[in-house]
């Protein structure tokens, strides 16, 4: 799910059964706002600008409830920051090794990669991500 306006947000969540809250309203337009994705500080410092009543552990809250009920997506490409992404669609990233920056990259050839021969039959795969490393341009400037 792609959900790329608020009215989209506020539909999942009453499908849900989802009370549609002011900290959930707030968090979740900034994370349709931000380029990027935000940590939960992230996410916090924004929504502090507006919102000064609403602490830390209401944004972690409300992000972590959002993920158990897909309607945002949880990125940590190994890293020791958790980051999140309003965009459910599939898709992969690129992932900056020094300063950490996430971008997305939709391509339709990522997307239908050969399962490879040599896993366990064992294991049923329901769902992959493609991930490349490197440094960003902003980086390799500086």
């Amino acid at each position: 799910m792609k959900s790329d306006n608020i009215d989209t947000f506020i539909q999942e969540c009453k499908s849900r059964g989802l009370n549609i809250t002011y900290p959930r309203m707030a968090i979740y337009k900034i994370l349709l706002q931000y380029k990027g994705h935000p940590s939960a500080e992230d996410i916090y410092k924004q929504v502090q600008k507006d919102h000064p009543n609403i602490s830390l552990a209401t944004v972690y809250k409300t992000l972590e409830m959002l993920v158990d009920n897909d309607l945002v997506a949880k990125v940590t490409p190994l890293h020791d920051i958790v980051r999140y992404d309003c965009n459910k669609d599939f898709h992969h990233h690129l992932v900056c090794i020094k300063c950490k920056k996430i971008t997305d990259i939709e391509n339709d050839a990522l997307n239908h990669l050969p399962i490879p021969e040599n896993i366990d039959k064992n294991f049923k795969i329901i769902n992959y991500r493609v991930q490349f490393d490197g440094i960003c341009k902003e980086c390799q400037r500086a």
